[in-house]
This record gives structure tokens, C-alpha cells and sequence, in this order.
């Protein structure tokens, strides 16, 4: 598909294109006229902040019928963008069959554009245009995919191609859930695809065309800063798990000391960290809808499985290798980090109610 065989497709007028711009060029004009010759006849531009030097660009915009535009007096950051346009979609526009999120600055071609759109209204499930970082990608970008997709799969057990396409159709019944998750900026995008996996949602992923004009100079973007928002997203898991081991060791330690046992001092440790961790990890970490009785058993029977295996292994180490307990825990609780990680994540504290109803969907 090439953008001189691209025909006026009706099917497209039901589904709203959703463009956040800050300080855009002539390009968002461009890009714009010819969305609407290929049928999408609902596009919302939102205005984030961006000063007068180009308020030029957005008074082109008015001339064309069908399009709206949405503003914010400071830049408040793409995430913050998006939601003002979902929210103003499933406002104003409940007649829609979903929405596409599209950027500003020229890196979707119009073919990947239809293609996207056409497959979420086909299978009417979440839908990414998925770039391929070969050679031809700028380093920064390529280095920061790379990162990103890894930890995204470890962390999160769903490996996406590209966590940050800005390339996504959505059905209009996922945007209620989207305009209630957290991050302002390009951190936002994913916590999008976390919300998503942790309830089940089926994802499709097509390879798109990968376009960067001039070194992609023109992203706004910052390899360093944003990172780091999209990492803090990423690594809650970790961070919850290091205050719940930073707990059980002092009072493990502390309970060694006087106690002199080490099933004492496990147990000990063990209680005193479990409520905080339950706490943090359920509405938090895995950010799990249940109610607490349905998954504190599972819980406290990973817990005393885990309990009993730190055990073992403790008293193994001590017995035959001579390494003090304290020592022996350190190295036996990061061996068993990952397991619990996985553990939680996929039995203690998923839906299955959800991935059930997703599947008798399909």
C-alpha cells in the first residue's frame, strides 16, 4: 500500500485521529490534509504549550473542516495530551468505533496509518505499529528501544516490539480505563502497555515503515530524562520488593541477634514485612482489582513456600559451605527474587477472571 493507491476508505470516518503537537512544523498541515483525503474526517490535534512561534501552523489547521483542536495554555507533556483528547472523545464523540494516536513531526507514513486504523476496526482489539530498529535508526533511539523492550519483558512477563511507537488504535471502550492511568509525559505510553497486559487485553503488533527526518531532530524526546520516567514505571516491581527486603533483613537481623534461631528470626521477619508488601505490591506493584480476601491466601502460601525454601537453603549453606546466615540470606533471597517476582504476577495477583473472559472473546 503506497500513498498514490490510497483510496477515500468510508469505513475510516469512524475512528477519531489523535494528534498531540508541541511546537510542530508545516509537516502537522500536511500530514493532516492528507489523513482527510483517505477518509478520516474526525481528527483531533491537541496543542500542548507550544509558543508563537508556531501559531502559525495552528492557523492552518483552522481551515480545514472536521478538525478540532484541543489546547494547553503550558506544555504539560504527551501523556497528559492524550488523555485530554480521550477524554474528550468519549465526551463529545460515543458514536466512535475507536481512536488512533498518530505523531506530529512525520514519522508514520499515511500507508501505516490506514493499515493500523483498518486492523483495529477488523479485530476491534488494541492495535501498535511496531518499528524495526536496524542500522538506518539513529543510536540513541535504537540503545533506547533495546532497553526498554528488554525490561518491559521481564518485568511485566509481555514482550512488546516497541514499547514507544506512538503509532496505537484503540477500541473506544479501552479509553475509559486509559484516561485513569498515571504519567504525565513519555512515561505515560508505558504505563498504557502495562495497564493492558495486567488485564488480559489482546494486543496486535504490525511492522511499520521506521522514519527518522534529519537524525530525528525534531523528537522531543530526551534520551536521558524521559528514560528515566519510563524506567520508574518499569522498575515499581523492584522497588517494592527492595523496602519489603530492606524490612524482613533488619528484622531478621534483629531477631538472629537475641533469638539465636534462624526459623525465629525467618518467621519474625517474614510477618512483619508481609503486610506492607501485600499492600504495596496489590494496589501498587501489580495494581491488582480483586478484593483482598480472594488473593491473601494465595499470597500467604507463596509466602510460607518461599519462607521454607529460604530456609533450606540458609541451613545449607551454613552447614556445608560455613557461610554466616546473614550472608546465607542475601545470596539465597536474590536466587529466589525472580521466582516470587514470577509467581506474583502470574497466579497470586492476576484476574484470571479477565484473561477467561478475554479468551471466550476470541
Amino acid at each position: 500500500m503506497t500513498k498514490e493507491n490510497i483510496s477515500f476508505i468510508p469505513e475510516l470516518q469512524c475512528v477519531a485521529v489523535i494528534i498531540p503537537a508541541y511546537n510542530p512544523d508545516a509537516m502537522l498541515v500536511r500530514l493532516v490534509e492528507q489523513l482527510q483525503e483517505v477518509g478520516f474526517t474526525q481528527i483531533f490535534v491537541v496543542n500542548d504549550g507550544s509558543d508563537t512561534a508556531h501559531i502559525q501552523v495552528f492557523s492552518e489547521l483552522s481551515r480545514f473542516a472536521g478538525v478540532i483542536q484541543l489546547k494547553h495554555v503550558v506544555n504539560c507533556g504527551k501523556g497528559r495530551a492524550l488523555k485530554t483528547a480521550f477524554n474528550h472523545c468519549l465526551t463529545h464523540h460515543p458514536e466512535l468505533a475507536g481512536v488512533i494516536t498518530v505523531d506530529a513531526d512525520g514519522q508514520h507514513s499515511l500507508p501505516d496509518i490506514v493499515k493500523v486504523a483498518s486492523e483495529m476496526l477488523a479485530k476491534n482489539q488494541i492495535v501498535l505499529g511496531v518499528r524495526q530498529f536496524g542500522a538506518g535508526v539513529p543510536l540513541r533511539s535504537r540503545v533506547g528501544n533495546i532497553i526498554t523492550s528488554k525490561l518491559f519483558a521481564l518485568l511485566y512477563g509481555r514482550a512488546i516490539t516497541d514499547t514507544q511507537t506512538g503509532l496505537r488504535a484503540f477500541p473506544l471502550k479501552e479509553l475509559p480505563e486509559l484516561v485513569t492511568i498515571s504519567g504525565e509525559r513519555y512515561e505515560y505510553e508505558s504505563g498504557v502497555l502495562a495497564s493492558v497486559i495486567s488485564r488480559r487485553i489482546a494486543i496486535c503488533e504490525l511492522p511499520i515503515e521506521t522514519i527518522y527526518i534529519e537524525g530525528n531532530r525534531s523528537s522531543h524526546f530526551d534520551p536521558i530524562f524521559d528514560s528515566m520516567r519510563i524506567y520508574f514505571v518499569l522498575i515499581r516491581y523492584v522497588s517494592s520488593s527492595v523496602i519489603t527486603a530492606a524490612i524482613d533483613f533488619v528484622v531478621f537481623a534483629v531477631t538472629l541477634q537475641y533469638a539465636d534461631s534462624i526459623i525465629a528470626a525467618l518467621i519474625v521477619g517474614r510477618s512483619a514485612a508481609l503486610s506492607v508488601n501485600f499492600l504495596i505490591n496489590k494496589k501498587f506493584v501489580f495494581r491488582c482489582r480483586l478484593k483482598v480476601y480472594s488473593v491473601f491466601l494465595r499470597y500467604i502460601a507463596l509466602l510460607a513456600l518461599i519462607a521454607v525454601m529460604s530456609y533450606l537453603m540458609i541451613s545449607e549453606m551454613k552447614l556445608v559451605f560455613g557461610i554466616p546466615p546473614l550472608f546465607a540470606k542475601l545470596i539465597a533471597e536474590s536466587i529466589l527474587f525472580i521466582l516470587s517476582f514470577t509467581v506474583q504476577r502470574d497466579m497470586v495477583f492476576a484476574d484470571h477472571r479477565i484473561e477467561q473472559s478475554v479468551d471466550e472473546q476470541n
